[in-house]
């Protein structure tokens, strides 16, 4: 080979020219090449182990990607809640664990990307996709959407029972009071009743509770039932039986009540952030709706607390007669106007059913109700207690301390904390529980009509002053 120093300076200068277009034509290759890459990232074998980074993590950024965009809140009809969730809860009209993602909201989304940008938008990474990536990205999800219909298996079971237990262990070392005591060998779980009917501030009241690290709610558990009071006869007993099995957590043999715990199990499980977290986050969301599973998690809790707004209370004392149940019953009561207020403003699914639209139903349970308060105050003074909505609203961290006290329970200064972050700033939405409480006593005066005030209170005046609140416009 002749040296380039030997040639001529023209011949010299001719051939660096050369080198330097070569080199420039080989790198333009190579951007081109990674350009390609990077527009179409899981169309190489390499990139598709990055891309499916396992079942649980791409679930949770497929579903904040769902709820943030396609799957913006629908108000869900006659599930089961009170303040919030169940009849009212914001949440995806399908859950994501259980799409149809062959033709679902994510592919609806990708096709309105697709028209708004000239190509599908990847909906994890947000780079456009061709037509042969989405198609491919379509069937990854179904694979993911096929693995989570499938039943939780054992080993899977197994590792979502051991992220609920260290969450549980992470907790329990964390507090440094009275309350470790009721973790102790041979200690009697506590169990609490808290009762009361729809938009009385239940919600709040038993997510306080629930913030608790010893808690396992039981969130409405009387869902199923539909919008409607439960007081006598077969469906009472039916509902005791329900509630024991749930109070000793023994959920094997309840098929009905699981298969409902599927198909809301944002409502039934969604109050209980540790045993959902782990189920969301663990191998098979199903872990959830297993019996087995849902039966060891819950008694990693010595606590169990049942909230329902359907139980009339003199189902409850069954219980309290048993003193083996070590169980305390909160009754929570309101004033009717401000309780029918809230339905008439708040709610859709309350307007049909005579349970919860009329206020001769709701005054005439709840005369049964104080009279039964009055009883059982006298034959169970330690397992029994009434606490006013208004109270709790005009003075919660008085009301909430006076509350742990009764159960046996500190007032920590978490619970504290909790207790002002919700009562101290508004959301309206009718199914927060963040609301400044001391402006909701009164505001049925300002929402209601002065006709439908008088209508009320013609049904209502006995229990309005026994309650001792005063009657309006006299």
């Amino acid at each position: 080979m002749i040296p380039v120093s030997s040639l001529a300076p023209r011949t010299r200068q001719t051939v660096r020219t050369a080198v330097i277009a070569l080199v420039s034509a080989l790198a333009l290759v190579a951007i081109f090449h990674l350009a390609k890459l990077a527009e179409h990232p899981v169309a190489q074998k390499e990139s598709t182990a990055t891309l499916d980074v396992g079942i649980s993590e791409s679930q949770i950024q497929v579903e904040k990607v769902y709820k943030s965009t396609a799957g913006k809140a629908v108000k869900k009809q006659g599930a089961g809640g009170d303040e919030r969730g169940g009849d009212g809860l914001e949440q995806p009209a399908v859950p994501v664990a259980h799409m149809n993602l062959a033709h679902s909201p994510v592919q609806d989304m990708l096709a309105r990307a697709r028209n708004r940008a000239g190509g599908a938008m990847h909906p994890l990474l947000g780079v456009p996709m061709s037509p042969e990536i989405e198609e491919w990205e379509i069937k990854r999800l179904n694979r993911l959407d096929r693995s989570r219909a499938r039943p939780a298996n054992a080993t899977e079971i197994k590792r979502t029972l051991s992220l609920v237990q260290t969450r549980v262990d992470t907790d329990r070392k964390a507090l440094v009071s009275k309350d470790l005591r009721l973790w102790a060998p041979g200690e009697a779980p506590l169990r609490i009743l808290l009762v009361t009917t729809w938009r009385s501030g239940s919600t709040f009241l038993g997510q306080v509770l629930a913030h608790h690290p010893a808690v396992f709610q039981h969130y409405e558990p009387l869902s199923p039932q539909g919008i409607k009071q439960i007081r006598s006869g077969r469906e009472a007993i039916q509902a005791q039986q329900l509630l024991h099995r749930l109070l000793d957590c023994r959920y094997e043999g309840m098929a009905d009540y699981l298969n409902y715990t599927r198909a809301h199990p944002e409502d039934m499980l969604g109050h209980n952030k540790i045993v959902w977290d782990s189920c969301r986050h663990g191998p098979n969301t199903n872990a959830c709706y297993n019996a087995t599973f849902l039966t060891q998690a819950c008694q990693m809790f010595p606590i169990q607390l049942v909230k329902t707004v359907r139980l009339r209370l003199n189902l409850t004392q069954l219980f309290l007669n048993d003193e083996r149940m070590n169980l305390k019953v909160v009754f929570l009561v309101r004033d009717p106007r401000a309780t029918m207020s809230s339905r008439y403003s708040s709610v859709s699914w309350c307007t049909d059913k005579p349970d919860c639209s009329s206020p001769e139903v709701l005054c005439s349970d709840l005369e049964g109700d104080l009279k039964v308060a009055t009883a059982l105050r006298q034959l169970y003074p330690d397992s029994f207690t009434m606490l006013k909505y208004e109270d709790l609203a005009s003075d919660p961290q008085e009301e909430i301390h006076k509350l742990m006290d009764f159960l046996g329970l500190e007032f920590s200064p978490e619970i504290a904390q909790y207790v002002k972050e919700t009562t101290e700033k508004d959301d309206n939405s009718p199914w927060s529980t963040k609301r400044k409480s001391s402006d909701r006593i009164s505001l049925w005066k300002k929402q209601l009509p002065l006709q439908e005030i008088h209508t009320i209170q013609n049904a209502c005046e006995s229990v309005i002053k026994t309650l001792g609140y005063e009657m309006a416009g006299q």
